[in-house]
This record gives structure tokens, sequence and C-alpha cells, in this order.
């Protein structure tokens, strides 16, 4: 079974809840954007959240790493935070993607599932992983492709440390088996 998501494009609709890694990286992978937490560094000593652009590869196929990468500039605060401090939550929630307000699904439900992936944030500088974060972002967000070069755009992304999750009644599940899950193969 799948819905066009915002950009028109079939997305699957999310593994059965009680497959939690698959849960989590169906979130990666289908949304567009991820909330990101970091130390700020503009009001010191509290936590700062940025929505930010993200991308797990293309909508309309199943290739994805569940490693999230964003596009961010050196001007950027999340960028002043994480060069002072590289340990960052992305925080995704079905709400980020088709299913919860087709199914008519509130946010704060359980059933509308959310997954956070604690890590340190790195800038990329395998060739390898740089054109897969380029074919991820350039092709779900164009826009990027043409940001001024002169603000010092890069690319980033998570080395997982932690992943939380909640897609159903009975509370989260607090540490996923992060092997289990980057190593996951998805069948949707």
């Amino acid at each position: 079974v799948t819905a066009l998501n915002q950009n028109g494009v079939n997305e699957p609709t999310p593994p059965y809840y009680k497959d939690l890694v698959g849960n989590a990286r169906w979130m990666v992978k289908y949304s567009n954007l991820s909330m990101i937490a970091t130390h700020s560094t503009v009001v010191n000593g509290f936590p700062f959240t940025q929505n930010k652009d993200v991308a797990d590869g293309l909508y309309n196929e199943t290739l994805c790493t569940g490693v999230p990468y964003i596009y961010s500039s050196k001007m950027s605060t999340l960028n002043h935070d994480f060069e002072r401090d590289p340990r960052v939550t992305f925080m995704y929630s079905a709400e980020f993607t088709h299913y919860c307000n087709d199914k008519g699904i509130d946010n704060d439900s359980p059933t509308c599932g959310k997954v956070m992936l604690t890590g340190n944030i790195h800038k990329v500088t395998d060739d390898d992983e740089l054109k897969w974060a380029k074919y991820g972002m350039f092709s779900r967000h164009p826009i990027t492709k043409d940001w001024p070069i002169g603000h010092g755009f890069y690319f980033y992304k998570l080395e997982i440390l932690n992943i939380f999750t909640l897609d159903y009644f009975g509370g989260a599940t607090k540490h996923l088996n992060i092997t289990e899950y980057l190593n996951y193969k998805p069948t949707w």
C-alpha cells in the first residue's frame, strides 16, 4: 500500500508497529525534515532546536542508509553549536511524512511514530559519502543546490550513538540496537 507524499511521490505505509527498527528506518527515509537539538551557543546553558532539511536517498527507491545527512552553512546557528559540541539529536515524526495526516492520527498520539537519533555530527569528507549526500539532498531539496557558495555550505552526517523510538502505546523503547538499525534491509 502506498500514498502520495507532499512531493507527489508514492510513499509506502510504515512497517507493522512491532517492527521498531523498520519503523525508525521508515521515518528517517521518508521524512523531508528533522528537528535537530544542540547545546546552544546563543542561549548558553540551554538546548536549541531547529528544523532542517534531511535526506536519506530518494523517495522513489528503497536504497537508504538510516543515517541522516544535512547541508548546512558555517554561518548557521546550528553549525556554531555543533562546532563547539558535536553532540546532537535528530528528531523525526511520522507526522513529517504523509502517514499520520492521511490516517487522521494526531501528532501527539503514540501511534504517530517518533524516533530520536542521538550522537555526534561530523562533516562529510569521504568522496563516496559526499556523492550519496548530494544525491539525496539535491534531488529531494533542489533549491539547496543553488545556495550561495560564499556562505560555506557543507554536508554533515550523524554518527549514531543511541536510538529512542515510540510507535505505539505502552511506552518508548529507549535503546534500539544500532547495528541492527544500520543493517536493516527495507522491504517497503
